[in-house]
């Protein structure tokens, strides 16, 4: 009998592995991938000794041609039931001094990404499916210094508010998940002072994810917009 698989992009840390975890609990087979293949590995192995199921795949989620291999590999092992497009990258900087390559490396991976996947994965999906998009509080808001990182969310907002439409005819449900300041390794590699103990944790993002959809059939959420509690940093 084949497995019910949840694939999960950018699962190598953060939030993406975390949301892994949530569904491997659930007793769904995850399909993990990540650009780095040490740090999915781990994902992969670390979600095998809780008792869960797993594949592991080192995939550029901007090269079709490394998409199109990972899901044909997740293929063979059961019925796509949900989808999480969670991979990201942030450059951070003015418009005036940023490298176009780093501009056009952010589209790529955080928008252009989740287009792939979600096109070359729908092949595999039916009625009763979910595809979560998670995007980010930058998605709503323009913040200074970090265009390349919004303009990708704000496309993937509006990707994800298309793909809806388009899909519900076809019983497939599409979730926004905007979460805004939550403390992931992505925070080490910008600079600044951040006060991550305000932060919201990976893990609560996850459990929401998991709970949006045990929703009932007939009820989709379109978007789950979350902020830390404590307010803006």
């Amino acid at each position: 009998m084949s497995d019910e698989v949840v694939i999960v992009t950018g699962a190598g840390k953060g939030i993406g592995k975390e949301i892994a975890f949530e569904f491997a609990k659930e007793g769904f087979f995850v399909a993990v991938c990540a650009r780095t293949s040490e740090n999915i590995k781990t994902v992969e192995r670390e979600i095998k000794e809780r008792g869960g199921k797993s594949l592991g795949v080192a995939c550029d989620v901007g090269d079709e041609a490394e998409v199109k291999k990972f899901i044909a590999k997740v293929s063979e092992k059961g019925s796509i039931k949900v989808l999480v497009n969670n991979a990201g990258i942030a450059f951070i900087g003015p418009v005036s001094s940023m490298d176009s390559s780093k501009w056009e490396e952010t589209l790529r991976v955080n928008l252009t990404g989740a287009f792939l996947v979600t096109k070359h994965a729908l092949e595999f999906m039916d009625r009763g499916t979910h595809i979560f998009n998670i995007t980010s509080n930058a998605a709503k808001v323009g913040f200074p210094n970090w265009s390349a990182y919004c303009a990708s969310k704000f496309g993937l907002l509006g990707f994800t508010n298309s793909l809806r439409e388009e899909l519900r005819e076809k019983g497939i449900k599409v979730t926004a998940i905007i979460p805004g300041p939550t403390d992931t390794p992505l925070w080490d590699e910008i600079q600044g002072s951040w006060d991550r103990k305000k932060m919201m944790s990976p893990s609560n993002i996850a459990k929401i994810v998991v709970n949006v959809y045990k929703q009932p059939r007939d009820t989709v959420t379109e978007e789950v917009f979350m902020m830390p509690s404590g307010g803006v940093l």
